[in-house]
């Protein structure tokens, strides 16, 4: 499916409510987008690449006080970090699997709760991850801000918006760097999360 149909379908199921299947289909978009990005690569890999090149637009979108680059997730999910300590791109990956059928690859669970202030993006316990819906919207915005998907298509009805700013996606497709500017303009600190003693529970991926 074109990445633009999944974006549509993605915030379609957003503007509903139905928070998973947003989720479900912004993973596509940016798999999707990861395809045409790295060709040569599997779909782990280009997936994971992908958003670890735009996890500041990932952050900007859904926690942009929260510091995604050094943080750890104590998830049974499959990695490459060289300590075992999944990074939000093995994250999202493993719930990105998960929706999509193979739940043996996120052991422990995710669920997907509403986008509300009073929802932690991310709570973990014992492994099992409830993730903010805001997720999707992080993703949704790699997928529309990228280079590779210039030209895609979408009604001009569709937006995303950060802070002030109204972005309406048929004239953003591939202003990749524009975002990156306004984001990084509005100087927003962030911080690692520490999740302390779930550490505790935590076992790699065997």
């Amino acid at each position: 499916m074109a990445v633009g149909e999944e974006v549509r379908n993605a915030l379609d199921h957003w503007s509903a409510g139905r928070w998973q299947e947003a989720l479900r289909h912004a993973c596509e978009a940016a798999d999707e987008t990861a395809r045409k990005r790295y060709q040569s690569l599997g779909v782990a890999a280009r997936f994971k690449q992908t958003l670890r090149d735009d996890v500041d637009i990932f952050s900007a979108m859904t926690a942009p006080d929260i510091d995604l680059v050094s943080s750890r997730f104590p998830v049974p999910v499959q990695t490459d970090q060289l300590d075992g300590r999944p990074d939000i791109a093995d994250v999202i990956f493993g719930v990105h699997r998960y929706l999509s059928g193979h739940e043996n690859e996120f052991p422990a669970g995710c669920e997907v709760v509403p986008h509300s202030d009073r929802e932690s993006m991310f709570h973990i316990s014992r492994g099992r991850l409830r993730l903010r819906a805001s997720a999707a919207l992080g993703l949704v915005a790699i997928a529309v801000f990228a280079p590779e998907n210039r030209g895609e298509v979408i009604p001009g009805s569709y937006q995303l918006a950060w802070q002030q700013h109204v972005f309406h996606i048929v004239g953003w497709w591939g202003w990749e760097a524009h975002f990156r500017e306004i984001v990084r303009n509005a100087g927003i600190a962030r911080s690692r999360l520490d999740f302390d003693t779930e550490w505790d529970n935590w076992t790699p991926w065997v």
